[in-house]
């Protein structure tokens, strides 16, 4: 009787001809205090140019990514990295930025990061051997940090009203503040998912009902270990299970109930999305064609892994809850799709054709089949304070790179659609 009523619930929540594309997204970021602009100084013009790049490839939406800091990884210090003395500045370019972003039809989503560093601005920040970042924190007061958290986001969620921004990202791959880190950390088992349910009710209060709420879940190649069975996803993969695992203490029952919430408050579910589509020990194909196919066999076990998981949570959280590809990138690099979330290599030889490859690949593989969760896809990253665009370069943004920009043109200009989006 559940699944039956479930399918039909699905039925009349994807009506025939209900099909709408997904957001082909930008996250544009700068590390300049006042770096989102567009005036006439070189920086505002620069800004101008790279937005009118992105909607030339079909783009739909630019994500603003935030910098904030947290000191240390226990501590609950956490600030902007925008200086109290600039903050109205940097609101009012932000504003004309917005304004210029919308005259060319693109919409606007704002997604404030967190970034680990030490006592000195040490980044990344390693203590007695140990690195810190925002997947693995463990603050002693978490009460407090998610005060200081919120009061962090709480100016760009003012900002974000005031714009009329789509949408708003409440965090991002904080795994150890999420559901915690499973049974492979015994002594952080648990995260706060009752605190983020709180966190979400304060940002409505702020936001309004029109702008839609998210965070981005990390979905990487590391194992989660339950039952002594290793499953790979990470982050992902940890709520997958503990938003439908059988309970067995009082704790695990109250845990689940807790992620249920976290989950059901969220308007739509974002996915940082790094997962390997091969590995370094293989010979890959110099025929773009076939090296694509060869990629596939990775994309393609993706996208119906995640099909699996949607379908798993739904049935869960009595849900139909949308999931976007929050962060995806591929550097132009030799095997770029290798390791995918390397920042650093500058061994690696440029190749825009891997960097097209990959990016063919993922998206034959998850925004082809018309999967009814995919909400978008959001491209990691355009560095605006820089001309990527015209130079030639081993970084993440694909503007000015030939092969790469033909296949986002590809997926990403509309066409007519007349099918219904289902699962498959």
């Amino acid at each position: 009787m559940k699944t039956w009523a479930f399918a039909l619930f699905l039925a009349l929540a994807l009506p025939f001809g209900a099909y709408s594309a997904p957001e082909a997204a930008f996250n544009i970021i700068t590390y300049w205090p006042l770096g989102f602009r567009v005036d006439e100084t070189p920086q505002g013009v620069r800004v101008r140019r790279l937005l009118q790049e992105m909607h030339a490839l079909g783009a739909t939406t630019v994500i603003l990514n935030f910098r904030g800091k947290m000191i240390g990884g226990t501590s609950s210090e956490i600030s902007p990295e925008v200086p109290p003395e600039l903050q109205g500045q940097e609101e009012d370019l932000i504003k004309q930025t917005v304004r210029y972003a919308r005259s060319l039809g693109l919409q606007i989503a704002f997604r404030p990061i967190l970034l680990v560093v030490g006592p000195n601005g040490e980044f990344p920040y390693v203590e007695n051997g140990f690195t810190w970042w925002h997947g693995n924190i463990r603050p002693t007061d978490p009460v407090t940090w998610f005060q200081k958290f919120f009061a962090y986001h709480q100016r760009y969620m003012k900002l974000a009203k005031t714009v009329n921004a789509s949408w708003y990202s409440i965090g991002a791959e904080m795994h150890s503040m999420t559901s915690g880190l499973g049974s492979r950390e015994p002594t952080w088992r648990f995260g706060y998912p009752a605190l983020w349910v709180q966190f979400i009710q304060q940002a409505r209060a702020i936001l309004g009902p029109d702008i839609k709420i998210t965070y981005g879940v990390n979905y990487t190649d590391q194992y989660v270990l339950e039952n002594n069975v290793k499953t790979w996803g990470g982050e992902f993969e940890q709520w997958h299970h503990d938003l439908t695992f059988q309970t067995t203490t009082d704790e695990e029952a109250q845990h689940q109930q807790n992620m249920l919430k976290f989950w059901r408050s969220l308007d739509f579910v974002g996915i940082d999305f790094y997962r390997a589509l091969g590995n370094s020990t293989t010979d890959y194909p110099a025929d773009y064609a076939s090296l694509v196919t060869m990629l596939n066999t990775f994309s393609i076990f993706y996208g119906q892994s995640l099909n699996t998981i949607m379908t798993d949570i739904d049935a869960a959280t009595g849900t139909h809850t949308p999931l976007a590809l929050q962060e995806v990138g591929y550097r132009s690099v030799d095997k770029c799709f290798v390791s995918p979330y390397l920042y650093e290599d500058d061994k690696a030889p440029i190749n825009y054709e891997h960097q097209a490859a990959a990016w063919d690949s993922l998206l034959q593989g998850i925004w082809s089949p018309n999967f009814s969760w995919l909400r978008g896809v959001g491209i990691w990253q355009v560095l605006m304070d820089d001309d990527s665009d015209q130079t030639t370069n081993g970084g993440f943004s694909p503007l000015g790179k030939a092969p790469t920009e033909s296949v986002l043109k590809k997926y990403f200009i509309p066409v007519p659609a007349s099918s219904t989006r289902a699962y498959k």
